[in-house]
């Protein structure tokens, strides 16, 4: 990362491929099957249409050549059958031995003839393969009949004896062959599903602690929120804010959290901070709120600034009623008596924390946070608050964020425990590099320490918590029709775990 505030690395072991392994064996493992009885049955049905039989009909023979026959007792010579298997392909191949063994038998063309020396037994075997049994048995013997007449012009006289013959064929010799065929199937199958296993595995595979995150990155860690846990009211929406007077254990790692990010923004005088995550429901606008509201402390004036147009969310953290907003006044659709700033409402429970809510959606978010207007509308928030709070959209999925790097002087990422998948995450921060926004720390969202392996902070509760919305995938960015993710179910619960 530039600036000397992150870098992203990328580290492949073998416990991260087993790890990928076991995620896209757990998501995957019917379609593997499906797919590997699938090719297994097209492999082996094809090769069961196409199948057509071979016949071999063979024989073995000692060889008697020459000086051999002229013996009182002629002996086995196993030098000639050597040379009777050698010079075989050239009497064969020459014609004269085909074109006699056609004559003879009447053929118009002969199936394939092979000869051979048997290994450790000096004996000269003949074979004959085909589609027709009978056919090659015929070949065989007479071949072994007129053998002998054209190759005592290339080898001199030559008895065969035969020693064995298989008669005529009564099984193919390439019997199963849909067998073979069809474990070649289910072996592609097996392979292309391990494939598949392993690259879902590592793109599925989520930040689930602080491990996962340095082993990818050196982004600074600014601490872990715990998991906070609502009791659905009809008509309320849950909010969790460090002014809350229940769930001590937030507002303890909020607190945390704060003194770090203070440490990062005064040491660098940066007054324009940016709240993102990888990918919608992670929580980043409630941090962006309290972000907010914990920089109020020691008199500081701070403006929350909602710039995700196609889904504003802040108002629903305030109660406030959607309004006219940030996007509406960019678009030249409203215009304010004195700018932009007319905009901002002041938070009733914080004086020293003014908003600015999104406002009606729009169709051209990324020109309107990269108009002059707008540059210039934070350069004037610049003049006039201690600090300002952008709410973004997420990073991986839309190019929003870009648009703010020649004003934001740093970003926060925040980061849900087994939410986000490490590539979103990765990508996140490298694009955030590209556009030189320098990150001064992530925040690990909705940490359970059970679920890491890591240790919880102790308070004797499971927290957790994120203010989900929907940006309706398969029908475009923020304009779905269906449910938004993170949403409460139709069916009331005792206890609901929001975002």
């Amino acid at each position: 990362m530039n600036h000397g505030e992150s870098t992203v690395v990328a580290r492949l072991d073998p416990a991260h491929i087993i790890a990928a392994f076991k995620r896209g064996f757990k998501r995957l493992w019917l379609p593997a099957i499906i797919a590997i009885v699938l090719l297994a049955g097209i492999l082996g049905f094809r090769a069961w249409r196409s199948y057509r039989p071979s016949y071999t009909a063979s024989a073995t023979f000692t060889v008697y050549v020459g000086n051999a026959l002229q013996a009182s007792t002629p002996t086995y010579n196993a030098a000639a059958a050597e040379q009777l298997a050698n010079t075989f392909p050239y009497i064969l191949t020459s014609g004269v031995l085909s074109e006699v063994v056609k004559a003879d038998l009447g053929l118009p063309a002969l199936p394939m003839i092979q000869a051979n020396v048997v290994k450790d037994a000096n004996l000269f075997e003949l074979r004959v393969t085909g589609s027709d049994p009978q056919q090659c048995y015929d070949v065989l013997q007479s071949v072994i009949k007129n053998y002998p007449d054209v190759a005592e012009f290339v080898i001199g006289p030559t008895v065969l004896t035969v020693v064995d013959e298989s008669g005529v064929p009564t099984s193919p010799t390439n019997g199963r062959v849909w067998r073979s065929a069809a474990e070649r199937g289910a072996l592609i199958g097996l392979v292309l599903s391990l494939a598949a296993m392993f690259l879902y595995g590592w793109a599925k595979a989520t930040v689930m602690g602080r491990e996962d995150m340095e082993e990818s990155s050196n982004v600074r860690y600014l601490g872990a929120l715990p998991r906070v846990m609502f009791k659905r009211r009809s008509g309320d929406t849950p909010v969790i804010t460090v002014r809350s007077d229940g769930d001590r254990g937030f507002r303890e790692a909020f607190r945390l959290v704060m003194v770090r990010l203070k440490q990062s923004l005064k040491g660098r005088h940066r007054k324009v901070l940016i709240v993102t995550s990888a990918i919608p429901s992670e929580g980043k606008t409630t941090v962006a709120f309290n972000i907010a509201l914990s920089l109020t402390e020691k008199g500081k004036r701070v403006i929350l600034v909602d710039c995700d147009m196609r889904n504003p969310s802040v108002y629903q953290m305030t109660g406030q009623e959607e309004c006219v907003g940030l996007g509406d006044c960019l678009r030249g659709e409203v215009e304010p008596k004195n700018g932009l700033k007319s905009l901002a409402h002041v938070y009733e429970e914080e004086p020293n924390l003014s908003i600015i809510y999104a406002g009606k959606a729009g169709a051209t978010p990324p020109e309107l946070l990269g108009s002059e207007e707008f540059a210039t509308f934070i350069m004037d928030l610049r003049r006039t608050f201690d600090y300002v709070v952008l709410d973004t959209p997420p990073c991986s999925l839309l190019s929003d964020v870009s648009e703010l790097h020649g004003v934001a002087d740093c970003a926060v990422l925040v980061v849900r425990q087994n939410f986000a998948s490490k590539n979103s995450v990765i990508s996140t921060l490298m694009m955030l590099s590209e556009y030189d926004i320098p990150v001064a720390g992530y925040i690990m969202n909705a940490y359970d320490g059970r679920i890491s392996g890591g240790h919880s902070y102790g308070y004797g509760y499971g927290y957790g918590y994120g203010y989900g919305y929907g940006y309706g995938y398969g029908y475009g960015y923020g304009y779905g029709s269906g449910k938004k993710y993170g949403e409460y179910g139709e069916e009331p619960k005792q206890k609901t775990e929001e975002g």
